[in-house]
């Protein structure tokens, strides 16, 4: 079943957030433990104000676990809808790391943040149901255009949002590699 998120999902979501953070090579990830890091991120899906917040996340349930989610709002907002990551990195004591925010996101479309499967549920069109979730959110906030950012090493994700309807828009640079802007109306 593809619901909304709730913060009871944190953790689950978290462990497989940590799977987009490695594939992204983020500094942090070799700045810090885990076991450091994933505490903080638990916290900010549990609170309102964060990009990265439950609110902003639908998850597929199979058998009572979380399989697959994915986080989404509507693109090109000003960082002061959202509270910065940097301020419960901040309480957790932990170093700063480059976000995105707004430079990754186009004003009038929903932007689709993070997908990701667990590994061990791919294959199973758990990332299709996903996007057909995605596409109600941004549906229901008045949106007729979802964007998203695909990595240049990620081929196969970028078969699925083909598949899906997307095409190129643009490119971008984040974290040191490069990424395909798509767009879908829906």
């Amino acid at each position: 079943m593809v619901r909304d998120a709730q913060k009871k999902d944190a953790e689950e979501i978290i462990e497989l957030f940590k799977i987009i953070l490695t594939d992204m090579e983020l500094p942090i990830m070799k700045k810090v433990t885990w076991e450091e890091l994933k505490p903080a991120l638990v916290e900010a899906v549990k609170r309102d104000n964060y990009r990265q917040s439950f609110r902003n996340a639908i998850v597929k349930e199979v058998d009572g676990s979380v399989a697959g989610f994915c986080f989404g709002y509507i693109g090109g907002l000003s960082d002061d809808v959202y509270e910065p990551i940097e301020t419960i990195l901040k309480e957790f004591e932990l170093p700063l790391f480059e976000t995105f925010t707004d430079s990754e996101t186009v004003e009038g479309e929903w932007y689709l943040d993070s997908l990701v499967t667990s590994p061990k549920y791919r294959g199973q069109g758990i990332g299709k149901e996903l996007m057909e979730g995605c596409y109600d959110k941004a549906r229901a906030a008045g949106m007729t255009v979802v964007g998203l950012n695909v990595d240049h090493d990620n081929p196969r994700a970028k078969q699925l949002y083909e598949r899906q309807g997307f095409k190129k828009t643009g490119e971008i640079v984040l974290a040191g590699h490069r990424y395909d802007h798509m767009q879908k109306q829906i």
